[in-house]
């Protein structure tokens, strides 16, 4: 069973995991106003993250979107995390983001 709700889009944005005092810049892939899914560093390869991590993520709109994520699942170099702390505004450039490109519409899943 499919339990994600609202939109979601394939993206290639940079995004930074603060794991362990280091950051590690990986790459989010697909992403959604509730989560996304993150293309890891090489250095998290394998590693279990918290059950809270921190991330970066950069929408390219003049400053990073901080925001803390669990874990949800994970194969290979993809971790799928579900935002639980996040700014109401940065929640919401999320989902304009996504609804602009529904406008022009690119793909959303």
């Amino acid at each position: 069973m499919d339990r994600r709700q609202g939109a979601r889009a394939q993206v290639d944005f940079p995004v930074s995991a603060l794991v362990d005092g280091h950051r590690h810049r990986c790459r989010a892939i697909d992403l959604s106003p509730t989560g996304m899914v993150v293309e890891r560093a090489p250095a998290l390869a394998g590693r279990a993250l918290p059950a809270v991590t921190p991330f970066e993520l950069d929408l390219g709109v003049g400053r990073p979107i901080r925001l803390r994520a669990r874990p949800v699942w994970d194969r290979d170099n993809l971790l799928a995390v579900r935002f639980v702390v996040m700014s109401d505004a940065d929640r919401l450039t999320i989902a304009e983001h996504l609804d602009q490109r529904a406008h022009r519409r690119e793909p959303l899943h």
